[in-house]
């Protein structure tokens, strides 16, 4: 007896789950009576009973994957922003004070508008003069050769001896020299005086602007930023992972998230062949082919979205997938298949068929549509409830 109340005295916590339990316990250590311990060994009963009914499991969270069609194109986002493809700094070749800007910031030009002009009176002093010069040169050269054609009569008549004929010819090609430099020196005056009018070099949109009227500017000195907008690209980052597959890109389309949404075809430009250290990626430019509504609203800077679209040539029955999606049971590789509707899992054997990169290729058992578990498949069982978590973002 003394046995058996030292181990309902043990017990004793777990006896306030029993109804009524607190009217009995006095009771158990006054001497207490057979029918009490037959009670309390009910009582008892009942609470292991009740404390041993496990409660109901509540869904697993899981990552999952829906296998997409094998044959369809393969897609990767990229974002970048777009970019003008022929942009240049615009500058007067020769320096001066500016006495006229005519655009700014924002104003859309044709090829060859004028942008600005400088003080042009040194430039137009300085072609004057020449100008004189080079007239004064011509009247010497005529009077040369005029020299030289009566030496060369006088020189085969015998009048004259060799060295005064020496003398008139070379008299003659000193004033040609003369006229020929001139004239040089001329035409480049004349291109100072033109240069010191600024015109844009292509059709586009005046992007930035570094100097106002009255300022002086020096020679090739930045004043406008010029962008050509019909020719827009983005440049995106391609992990080496990716790389190779460049060539099986197929379709590629810009998203501009800015204009609702709106979609644009792109044709791959080009692809850096170096790595870029600080971002792990290769540099690859898009161009914007434009959209069907030839949206203006299209303008450098804004965020792109870059979709490519690529054939990686696959069977029907392969699917790539995460490695950690895998594990071993039976000896042989298998995958956890979620019901979408149910959320419980079941193991699906699989084919390892090959590796790529970080994917492994699997066939048999699966279709384009199933919902395979790709994260935590250690700690699921069979016919387990599960949630799927979110979709993580682009």
């Amino acid at each position: 007896m003394s046995a058996l109340l030292q181990r309902l005295a043990q017990l004793m916590p777990r006896l306030r789950c029993a109804p009524g339990i607190a009217a009995i316990r006095p009771a158990l250590f006054s001497g207490g009576a057979l029918l009490t311990l037959l009670l309390l060994g009910a009582l008892l009963s009942g609470c292991e009973q009740e404390q041993g009914e496990p409660a109901p499991a509540s869904p697993r969270p899981v990552k999952t994957l829906i296998l997409d069609d094998p044959t369809a194109l393969v897609e990767r986002r990229f974002t970048g922003r777009t970019e003008a493809a022929q942009r240049a700094w615009v500058a007067f070749r020769v320096g001066g004070e500016i006495v006229e800007l005519t655009a700014d910031i924002g104003d859309r030009v044709e090829a060859g508008a004028l942008l600005g002009r400088l003080d042009p009176r040194d430039f137009r002093h300085e072609v004057a003069e020449l100008d004189s010069t080079l007239e004064a040169a011509t009247a010497r050269r005529a009077h040369a050769r005029a020299e030289y054609r009566r030496a060369a009569e006088l020189f085969a008549d015998g009048a004259i001896s060799h060295s005064e004929y020496d003398r008139t010819a070379r008299q003659r090609e000193e004033a040609e020299a003369d006229v020929t430099a001139l004239r040089a020196r001329l035409a480049h005056a004349r291109d100072r005086l033109a240069d010191t009018e600024l015109r844009a070099p292509f059709a586009g949109a005046i992007a930035a602007r570094r100097f106002e009227p009255e300022e002086a500017v020096q020679p090739q000195e930045p004043v406008f930023l010029l962008e050509n907008l019909e020719r827009l690209e983005v440049e995106v980052g391609l992990p080496e992972e990716l790389i190779g597959y460049r060539e099986q890109i197929e379709q590629i389309v810009v998203r501009i998230p800015a204009l609702d949404g709106a979609k644009f075809p792109g044709e791959l430009q080009r692809v850096a062949t170096g790595l870029l250290p600080e971002r792990q990626t290769y540099p690859v430019r898009i161009a914007i082919q434009g959209g069907d509504e030839g949206d203006e609203r299209l303008l450098p800077g804004m965020t792109a979205e870059v979709i490519f679209g690529a054939d990686l040539h696959q069977a029907t029955d392969r699917f790539r997938l995460p490695p950690a999606a895998l594990f071993e049971y039976d000896g042989a590789p298998h995958v956890w298949l979620r019901d979408p509707e149910e959320g419980r899992v079941a193991r699906q054997r699989v084919e390892v068929i090959a590796f790529d990169r970080d994917r492994v290729v699997v066939g048999g058992g699966l279709e384009a549509g199933d919902e395979v578990v790709v994260a935590g498949v250690a700690h699921l069982r069979p016919d387990q409830p599960t949630r799927r978590l979110p979709a993580e973002g682009p």
